[in-house]
């Protein structure tokens, strides 16, 4: 049995390893562990089995929300939202082909026509969402 948690544990971290996102097999690699060192004192397969299952969901359960917790540390608020509903002044022509520039509160953005709409140069526009790093505006009607 021994053979079967080692695999287990190799495959776990060759899957850690290769997937992009942190902490997804690990889990399984700990209760493999554990339950290979019950296999080496003698405990029955039943008691490996049930411990290989509770290491895994605990560590699963408790130490994937730490660590996500923690890597997520390094993202810094930008609060760009804070400029939907504002108005702009566009300084350079948008239409749905091509980005233009609009200046909101005084910061220039890339911005494309919420209604699929030509918005010329000096217009003043509403800031309907944030796609990415560019604003989806509307003309405003006066």
């Amino acid at each position: 049995m021994i053979g079967i948690w080692l695999t287990i544990l190799v495959a776990a971290i060759i899957i850690e390893f290769i997937t992009p996102t942190a902490l997804v097999s690990i889990w399984f690699a700990a209760g493999a562990l554990v339950a290979m060192v019950l296999e080496v004192a003698a405990a029955p397969l039943w008691l490996q089995i049930i411990i290989f299952f509770i290491v895994s969901i605990l560590l699963l359960l408790i130490v994937r929300p730490l660590s996500a917790y923690y890597l997520r540390g390094n993202i810094v608020a930008t609060n760009a939202d804070r400029y939907i509903g504002a108005v702009g002044i566009v300084e350079k022509t948008i239409t749905a082909q091509e980005w233009g520039i609009v200046k909101v509160e005084g910061a220039s953005w890339s911005a494309i026509p919420y209604n699929c709409e030509m918005i010329e140069k000096g217009e003043r526009v509403k800031v309907v969402a944030i796609e990415g790093a560019k604003l989806l505006v509307s003309a405003l009607q006066e």
